[in-house]
């Protein structure tokens, strides 16, 4: 396998590693929320210590998107990079014919893609934990 590793690609990959650091931070972020609200609740007079946190529904997703479309922007964006990277061709369509157009800017796929991975990366937020509403 011979691949070699450009400065785009390292441009790509940081933005991934970006990308995970978020997830990462929203996860700890979420179980801090989780630890405070516990801690709150054993506050509450007339309650066990282990009574249990209240819980989301079955099935919900621990992360939610804050704009829908923020998050088309970014794979409009990431699919805008992967077409200039093919030199302008998408499913086995010429889509800008001028050769000049394309050498000129088939060289910054890497910035579309990137953009995209980052805006992707700040729609998604945590869903924080129910609060008991009995004080």
């Amino acid at each position: 396998m011979n691949s070699k590793i450009s400065t785009e690609l390292i441009v790509v990959i940081v933005a991934i590693v970006i990308f995970y650091l978020r997830v990462a931070m929203l996860r700890g972020q979420k179980k801090r929320y989780e630890r405070d609200l516990a801690l709150k609740r054993r506050k509450v007079k007339g309650r066990s210590k282990g009574s249990p946190l209240p819980q989301q529904p079955k099935g919900t997703p621990p992360f939610t998107v804050r704009s829908w479309v923020l998050v088309g922007i970014s794979m409009l964006l990431m699919l805008a990079g992967v077409v200039a990277y093919n030199k302008f061709y998408f499913l086995g369509m010429q889509l800008v014919p001028d050769p000049a157009f394309v050498e000129a800017y088939a060289k910054f796929w890497y910035i579309l893609v990137s953009a995209g991975v980052i805006l992707l990366a700040f729609t998604v937020t945590i869903r924080k934990p129910i609060e008991d509403s009995v004080e």
